[in-house]
């Protein structure tokens, strides 16, 4: 059989499939040029993100520090508030002891602790002082010892020991 037209040479794509190549090689480069846009994207949000959470505990820190120092700072109010009110205390009591000291008893020295006080004085009796002084004192502390030492015929030294117990819970 013969043909009466010159056989045409057959192509291997038709200009339709030429597109559609064209358009998925397009398509395929879009897509991995977004990816890799996206990819960049991703990493610098991580490294910002990476940032945040350094300057998120520099924050805390700081945070915490400031804590610290108003803790701190509302304990050293406390304890000079437990000053003011032990000095005050403390300047009570000694009023309270000069009132409790009779005219006829003269005071030389007075040691004051936490837990004791000692006197030191003159008088003209020991019973004076055993009748004026001693019923106060033994009210106030649980021991009171007291010696006394005659300096002439109208006139004694004595030294008087006073002490309140501690607390079970005190440590010395």
């Amino acid at each position: 059989m013969y043909s009466f037209i010159k056989p045409r040479k057959k192509i291997f794509f038709y200009s339709f499939t030429y597109l559609w190549i064209v358009f998925i090689l397009i398509i395929s480069l879009g897509l991995i040029g977004f990816g890799l846009y996206i990819e960049k994207e991703n990493k610098i949000f991580q490294t910002s993100l990476d940032e945040l959470k350094v300057k998120i505990q520099t924050v805390k820190d700081d945070i915490d520090r400031q804590k610290s120092i108003i803790k701190d700072y509302k304990l050293a109010n406390i304890k000079n508030l437990e000053m003011v009110n032990s000095n005050k205390r403390l300047k009570n009591g000694i009023k309270n002891i000069f009132l409790l000291i009779p005219d006829q008893i003269q005071i030389n020295k007075l040691l004051l602790n936490k837990y004791d006080i000692k006197i030191y004085g003159k008088t003209n009796l020991p019973k004076t002082y055993k009748l004026l002084l001693e019923p106060p004192l033994k009210s106030i502390f649980d021991s009171s010892r007291v010696g006394f030492t005659k300096i002439n015929d109208s006139e004694y030294l004595f030294t008087s020991h006073n002490k309140i117990k501690r607390e079970k819970n005190e440590k010395k």
